[in-house]
């Protein structure tokens, strides 16, 4: 098992060093805004965890309601990791819980969507794997069973917005079930690790962060 952090430009500036310091074992990094535009700190994060030989992937939050939008999103963040030399097999999230755009689409036109990111991401050599809230699979969002050979990271927050610090161990019986083993876990969106100002999503990795970008090191 691993602990890592997934972060943005909402966490403004980083200290990478302190964020090692305190045992971080993965990073995943906002890749591309809603507007197409690179995150604010994209390359300073990525600058940071390849300092410290910290393994990181990305994730991209998906707002795409046509299959060409899916697409664009999809060649958005491709295109983001070349500019960057981040290597082939570097692990691209697709982050699917954006109830106001992706609930009414049905569960068929948003598969269709997932499939569609999941070709492009896959052909130019990248890994995709699939994030959601909880929520998104009790409500059956989209069939799962048709991503059953990507991985698979979900949140659920149990201890009701309350700070936890990345030290503190997650309550493993309030792992979310799904019917399939878990890539990983974001277990709180209050966490606090050293190094960062305010709130930090923290997560479990029950395998191993492979796939990305690297270092050349892999948590143990």
């Amino acid at each position: 098992m691993w602990k890592g952090i997934d972060v943005s430009d909402n966490q403004g500036t980083i200290d990478w060093s302190k964020v090692a310091a305190a045992g971080v074992q993965f990073a995943i990094l906002r890749s591309v805004r809603r507007s197409g535009k690179t995150d604010y700190q994209f390359a300073a994060n990525l600058a940071g965890c390849r300092k410290y030989n910290i393994p990181v992937a990305v994730y991209k939050y998906t707002y795409a309601t046509t299959e060409g939008q899916a697409q664009e999103e999809a060649r958005q963040v491709i295109d983001l990791l070349q500019q960057h030399g981040m290597a082939a097999g570097t692990m691209v999230w697709w982050d699917v819980e954006d109830r106001n755009t992706l609930q009414a689409l049905g569960s068929a036109k948003l598969t269709a969507l997932i499939q569609t990111a999941r070709t492009v991401i896959e052909a130019a050599g990248y890994r995709f794997g699939i994030y959601v809230g909880l929520y998104v699979y009790s409500e059956d969002w989209f069939d799962f069973n048709q991503f059953a050979a990507s991985p698979l990271w979900v949140a659920r927050y149990y201890n009701n917005y309350n700070v936890m610090q990345f030290d503190d161990e997650p309550d493993q019986d309030r792992k979310p079930e799904v019917g399939r083993a878990l890539w990983g876990w974001q277990y709180t969106s209050t966490g606090r690790v050293p190094g960062i100002n305010g709130d930090a999503d923290l997560d479990i990795c029950y395998q191993c962060p492979a796939g990305t970008d690297d270092t050349g090191t892999e948590p143990g």
